[in-house]
């Protein structure tokens, strides 16, 4: 008899299909699991660019590293909070300037139609005879007395 008959022949088979393709996913899932180690190293890399990390140390662990790009992230957007606001106050500002402005045009207006009537008043007046001016003759006695006399 042959020391393997069909069934076991089968069976050793599918026992070194089975090792092989272990043996490949499991080499699969390390370059994969290299991979994806790179792609984190390359991105803490860029993180460290993007956030201020002081003088304190050349070599930063990845949480520290997290938790100071938490923190600038927070000042950025208190920062952002802030512009936000200021930007707000402006507007209102603007919007109050823009009204007093167009109060102001309007009594400018209204004060130059006053004017153009009391000039086309006085323009009217100086049509006819030129005003007379009226003097008032000194009394007896007075400085205009003598000039008269004299005169």
């Amino acid at each position: 008899m042959l020391p393997y008959n069909n069934k076991d022949r089968d069976a050793l088979k599918r026992r070194n299909k089975s090792k092989k393709n272990n043996s490949s996913s499991r080499s699969t899932h390390n370059e994969m699991e290299k991979n994806r180690r790179a792609h984190l190293r390359l991105c803490l890399e860029k993180l460290k660019g993007l956030v201020p990390l002081g003088p304190e140390s050349n070599r930063h662990t990845t949480l520290s590293l997290l938790t100071k790009a938490k923190l600038h992230i927070k000042k950025l957007e208190d920062c952002d909070r802030k512009a936000i606001h200021q930007i707000d106050q402006l507007q209102r500002e603007q919007r109050h300037l823009k009204r007093q402005l167009e109060k102001l045009g309007i009594e400018r207006i209204r004060m130059d139609s006053i004017g153009s009537t009391v000039s086309s008043e006085r323009s009217d007046s100086d049509r006819g005879e030129p005003p007379t001016l009226r003097v008032p003759r000194p009394g007896p006695g007075s400085a205009g007395e003598e000039l008269g006399a004299h005169g």
